[in-house]
């Protein structure tokens, strides 16, 4: 229970303090296994759908989807509809872009 409250309480912090495309980049930080966080081309599939993802980060699946599409023209991230099948090419430099 305490766990839960905790997360909980850095979700609402996170959609307080972070736009809508840092909270996306933290998400697939998120995802991603410790051992991939210093990989160059990374491959990540999410498997919830793009609008329960979206709900998560308490923003539209509009909104998200155009977040991915900007990190993808940004060379950030490279993906495929809807599998939501990710390619990081430098985790590095996604993260850096987060904090930026």
């Amino acid at each position: 229970m305490a766990m839960r409250m905790h997360q909980l309480m850095l979700n609402v912090e996170a959609y307080s303090l972070h736009s809508g495309k840092q909270r996306i980049i933290g998400y697939l930080m998120h995802e991603l296994p410790e051992s991939r966080l210093d990989d160059e081309n990374t491959v990540l599939e999410l498997h919830p759908h793009k609008g329960l993802i979206a709900s998560r980060l308490n923003q539209t699946q509009e909104y998200f989807s155009r977040i991915l599409r900007e990190l993808s023209e940004l060379g950030l991230i490279k993906f495929e509809g809807r599998r939501i099948l990710i390619l990081i090419p430098s985790v590095d430099r996604l993260h850096k872009y987060q904090t930026a």
